[in-house]
């Protein structure tokens, strides 16, 4: 097994443990997973994984693959025990987002697929902000955090490293980090 197979199975395993505890928070409803999110982040990560695996990402996109069907598992628990306060600007922003897929699919294009796909999938941290603002706690800081360094290691894991194979997990990253940064930041101002 060479290196680049261990952090890719590192970052496979950190990605499970991280989404498998948020999924329990939410079966718990200890959060409120905003649908809208999980469903557009489950569809990009397909996409994202088809344009990496293409461009020889290697183990590098074995994280996001595996994460993508785990997001539409927490979207079906989103259904039952997620965030039910959606407003306009979400469904503005849902089939904005939605609408876009057609673009990617036209591209045919890897490169040009992973920049839509980021920008889509910056897009779809809307709604789960715009509720972990003004609801701190009803969101879970690991399983951001543990996706934030499973890019890390899905980075480490890459064959190939160009703008097609490295631009989308340095996008989850920083997006991850960001939000579990703003949910420290607004736990601190908003009681329980």
């Amino acid at each position: 097994m060479s290196a680049k197979e261990i952090f890719g199975g590192i970052a496979v395993a950190v990605g499970l443990a991280g989404q498998g505890w948020y999924l329990l928070q939410a079966m718990r409803r200890t959060v409120r997973p905003h649908i809208f999110s999980w469903i557009i982040w489950g569809l990009l990560g397909l996409i994202g994984t088809a344009a990496q695996y293409t461009a020889n990402a290697g183990p590098g996109c074995w994280s996001v693959g595996i994460s993508s069907i785990t997001c539409f598992f927490i979207a079906i628990a989103g259904l039952f025990h997620g965030e039910k306060s959606i407003t306009r600007g979400d469904w503005i922003c849902f089939l904005f987002l939605l609408s876009a897929i057609p673009v990617w699919v036209m591209t045919k294009n890897p490169l040009w697929a992973v920049v839509i796909v980021c920008a889509i999938d910056t897009g779809a941290f809307y709604p789960t902000f715009r509720k972990s603002w003004s609801q701190p706690h009803k969101e879970g800081i690991i399983g951001f955090s543990a996706y934030a360094l499973q890019m890390v290691f899905s980075f480490a894991a890459l064959e190939s490293f160009t703008l097609t194979t490295t631009l989308y997990p340095i996008v989850l990253f920083a997006m991850n980090a960001a939000l579990a940064v703003t949910l420290l930041y607004r736990r601190r101002k908003v009681a329980a």
